[in-house]
């Protein structure tokens, strides 16, 4: 029997956004930069957005402040991005725990019936592999020592049991900078996780980041694919970044996950391919971005506005 039958799962696609389209993540907290959670929630409901990611947990307000802020919006909560340091065996004690954390929060959060996906990662903390990023082909030192990996693949099933005892959904968000970056290791992690324990979040721009075809990866995986990120890439930054020896940061800096529909990630032909797939479920606008002083709230306002109304006219 499928341990997920007794989850909800979303019966059409929607839109949502990310606090990180507002600069706001993990690799960021602190910067004097960052817009407040009433001014980018504000700004998801402008926009046009039905939904949004927690982000770093406490963004958005402990359980009742943020199931009050999305109340008072009609936002669903519709995933939580939640890396740890799964090929690490010493670590997983404590991330598991933290992970037990924020999945309290979402039960306490969430404003509606839309249960939040659980969205796994390997965090992208490894010094080789954020160094690397983008090129690990071609520095096979970087690569996951095979010991490892039996390690990742349990970790992330423990993980997966964690979230469907909260009543939660696990997915693998692959992700430039981890352990699972380029085609070959998406493929190696896919094929040996338990789907009835963690399934797929398919995001377009860290697939072209890492060399993959994100249609390829919908063709290959569709069972598997049960939440998808919506960013678009610029690969020309990508190569420029190689060339000058720079890393994921750099590349973050540069603008590598650009505007939708002005990258080079064809997630035109993408969407395309999910609605011939009839997948139902979220998509989230997941924008990484480092900001600068030129991205006034105006300014963010109107991008996000913008990548919206391209999704409209993709159909979504």
């Amino acid at each position: 029997m499928d341990r997920r039958a007794h989850l909800q799962l979303d019966p059409e696609v929607g839109v949502a956004a990310a606090p990180v389209s507002w600069g706001v993540f993990e690799k960021t907290e602190g910067d004097p930069l960052l817009p407040g959670p009433e001014l980018v929630l504000g700004q998801m409901v402008a926009a046009g957005y039905a939904g949004t990611e927690l982000g770093p947990p406490g963004f958005l307000g402990d359980g009742p402040t943020l199931r009050a802020r999305l109340a008072e919006r009609r936002l669903s909560l519709v995933g939580a991005f939640l890396p740890q340091r799964f090929s690490r065996a010493e670590h997983a004690a404590e991330d598991r725990a933290w992970m037990a954390g924020v999945l309290d929060l979402l039960a306490e959060g969430a404003p509606d019936a839309v249960r939040p996906k659980a969205v796994l990662a390997d965090a992208s903390l490894e010094p080789e592999r954020m160094r690397w990023a983008g090129q690990i082909e071609a520095h096979p030192e970087a690569a996951l020592p095979p010991e490892r990996l039996p390690v990742l693949i349990d970790n992330l099933h423990r993980a997966g049991e964690l979230a469907q005892s909260r009543g939660f959904d696990a997915v693998l968000h692959f992700h430039a900078g981890s352990y699972v970056e380029t085609f070959d290791e998406i493929r190696r992690v896919m094929d040996l996780l338990d789907p009835s324990l963690v399934g797929m979040c398919l995001d377009t721009g860290h697939a072209r980041f890492g060399g993959a075809d994100p249609t390829v990866l919908l063709r290959d995986y569709r069972p598997k694919v049960r939440h998808v990120h919506i960013k678009d890439c610029d690969l020309g930054v990508l190569d420029e970044v190689r060339r000058s020896g720079g890393g994921l940061s750099e590349a973050w800096r540069r603008g590598v996950f650009c505007e939708l529909g002005l990258g080079t990630g064809d997630v035109a032909g993408f969407l395309a391919a999910l609605r011939a797939s009839a997948y139902e479920g979220w998509l989230v606008v997941e924008q990484d971005r480092f900001l600068t002083v030129a991205d006034t709230p105006a300014a963010m306002l109107a991008l996000q506005t913008r990548n919206r109304e391209w999704l409209r006219a993709q159909g979504y």
